[in-house]
């Protein structure tokens, strides 16, 4: 709509300056006739009066000439003048009509022989200098009404000018406003933020500022349970209170959903008090209902150079959050170098992956799974270990965690995969019997297309019985529960594969799942065991998830068995299998074939 009103008015600025544009240039042609008309009057009666006195008479000129003269008097005639409305100009005429009417009556008289040229010749001089008046006149008014209107056509074109450029500065002070300042709070956003921030930075001398990032944990969740629009009014709310709070050369942006960025002077407890301004925040009206479940993650940067690149300084306070959003909720993580080694060293492992699955380098260790009802020995579970030539053994949650978040983790999986198909067909072609082996699959992995065929061709090329192959996928893949997962589970099911919902109860899974989910065996997270100690509750909660599952036909193992006591209680409420160091670490290949397979043949 705005754009439709100052395109009218663009258009109703150049019509009015074409249409004074128009009106110029017929008042000048106008005037030039005048001009031109009160030139011929002057000339054709200078002609008249030498024909006249020649004894030629020149009845046609001399009408001619009346009409002229009465036309320019009046407006109106054949000739189509306009009347010139400039008093000076009509005296003149009046004059001049004066004495050609005198002229006229000589003519008359000279030609009946009653009078002498002379008169007529003394007339015609002094309508002749009143003629070259009366052109001067003319001339001079139509100069005074070109200036005048080239001087209203050029008021008129600095006007719109004028218009024109403020409305172009009002067009791109909201085009900045739209490229620089976040849509729903109205504070600076990424863009916004980096122009301003920069000057900022060079303005200050070093050690001033901090940058801090932070983002609500569990948005996405919080918009689900109660509504984008509270989502929307909590944004807005935090907005305003960290823009209330942070001015005066400091600065907040809005730079996703719900990150939000303070460029704000150094302070002790900076971050306590930007943790208490949205606490108080949280307690407003609309906010309270969801004031204690709204938690906050920090990252920050203490600037020690003011000339670093904005970029830079929002690259470190980025770092710093994203390794917050690991550590978990409510975390706040400062910048420093000991972070920059660790990113450094993970960025070594994600450039090192591809020649550690072409090299070897990541090994396959076994730990194995018994019989709780006589402790004898069942299966086994495949764990990945990453031996770096020169360096040793890189902890999986050094790795693991980091490869689940840029996708290289279905690398490890389907190479775990390989290797724990390749050490059953050894087994079986020199022990004979089956043998079978439990590979832990990430939720990423099992999302990938080429999942399902990539398992299949895998498991085929050994030629082993699928029943062989125990795939454990963590119960973080089962938090939001889709129809994908769901078929790709029946087609694993269905192939003959064994699924495993591996680490129950670490996470948010509800027991209904159990009856939903197609899973043949249910893992209990060590974390049970930890607790087992501490109270009755915990026990109660493994008879019971026991009981569930085996009335739902699914057994069930509990892993962290470190004690003799746990052995006896899992034994009590008829857990199916477990593993642990009380039985066994993982071990390598090698070590567990001299401990458990041969037995096992």
């Amino acid at each position: 709509m705005r754009k439709k009103n100052e395109f009218f008015i663009y258009t109703c600025m150049w019509v009015i300056a074409l249409a004074v544009l128009m009106v110029l240039l017929m008042q000048n042609l106008g005037d030039a006739r005048i001009v031109n008309y009160s030139g011929i009057v002057r000339g054709a009666t200078q002609k008249l009066v030498k024909e006249e006195m020649s004894g030629q008479q020149d009845d046609a000129l001399l009408l001619r000439l009346d009409q002229i003269i009465d036309n320019l008097r009046t407006g109106q005639g054949e000739f189509h003048l306009r009347r010139n409305g400039d008093k000076d100009y009509q005296d003149q005429l009046a004059l001049l009509e004066q004495t050609w009417d005198e002229m006229k009556t000589e003519i008359h008289q000279v030609r009946r022989g009653e009078t002498s040229p002379l008169r007529l010749y003394e007339l015609s001089q002094r309508h002749f200098a009143q003629a070259d008046e009366m052109v001067l006149l003319a001339e001079q008014g139509a100069e005074r009404k070109l200036i005048r209107f080239i001087v209203s056509y050029g008021v008129v074109l600095l006007i719109s000018v004028c218009v024109f450029t403020l409305l172009n500065r009002k067009n791109r002070r909201a085009l900045e406003n739209s490229i620089y300042t976040d849509n729903l709070t109205g504070i600076l956003n990424r863009a916004g933020f980096e122009a301003n921030a920069a000057p900022l930075l060079r303005q200050r001398p070093g050690g001033w500022y901090c940058l801090i990032e932070l983002d609500i944990d569990d948005f996405k969740f919080l918009n689900s349970s109660y509504g984008y629009e509270l989502g929307d009014k909590l944004l807005c709310a935090l907005a305003d209170a960290l823009r209330e709070r942070y001015h005066s050369n400091q600065l907040c942006a809005r730079i996703s959903a719900d990150d939000f960025l303070i460029l704000a002077r150094q302070e002790p407890d900076l971050v306590d008090g930007l943790r208490s301004l949205l606490a108080k925040t949280l307690l407003q009206g609309p906010l309270l209902n969801v004031s204690e479940f709204v938690t906050f993650t920090v990252g920050a940067y203490a600037i020690p150079e003011n000339a670093e690149v904005i970029q830079s300084v929002m690259d470190k306070a980025n770092m710093a959050h994203k390794d917050a959003k690991l550590l978990g909720k409510s975390t706040t993580v400062w910048y420093n170098e000991k972070l920059l080694d660790k990113l450094n060293h993970e960025n070594k492992l994600k450039n090192r992956l591809r020649r550690a699955l072409d090299g070897g380098e990541l090994k396959m260790y076994l730990q194995p799974k018994f019989n709780l009802s006589d402790l004898s020995f069942h299966s086994a579970e495949a764990l990945v270990r990453w031996d770096i030539p020169g360096h040793g053994i890189v902890a999986p949650d050094d790795f693991i965690p980091l490869f689940e978040r840029n996708g290289s983790i279905a690398e490890v999986d389907f190479c775990m995969l390989d290797k724990a198909c390749a050490f059953i067909r050894r087994h079986m072609d020199r022990y004979g019997g089956e043998f079978s082996i439990a590979v832990n699959l990430s939720r990423v992995t099992i999302y990938q297309q080429r999942f399902y065929p990539a398992v299949l061709e895998i498991v085929d090329r050994y030629g082993l019985p699928h029943r062989c192959i125990e795939l454990e996928i963590t119960e973080s893949a089962f938090n939001e529960t889709s129809e994908v997962l769901v078929k790709k589970l029946l087609q694993l099911q269905e192939a003959g594969f064994v699924v495993t919902m591996d680490d129950f109860g670490s996470g948010y899974s509800s027991l209904n799942l159990l009856d939903t989910l197609p899973i043949q065996v249910l893992k209990l997270d060590r974390g049970f065991l930890r607790e087992y100690g501490v109270s009755d509750r915990v026990k109660n909660v493994l008879a019971c998830v026991t009981e569930l599952a085996h009335a739902l036909n699914i057994r069930v193992v509990c892993e962290g068995i470190e004690q003799s006591e746990h052995v006896a209680f899992l034994q009590e409420i008829g857990c199916d299998y477990g593993q642990g160091f009380f039985f066994s670490k993982p071990v390598p290949q090698e070590e567990f074939v001299r401990r458990y397979a041969a037995g096992k043949a």
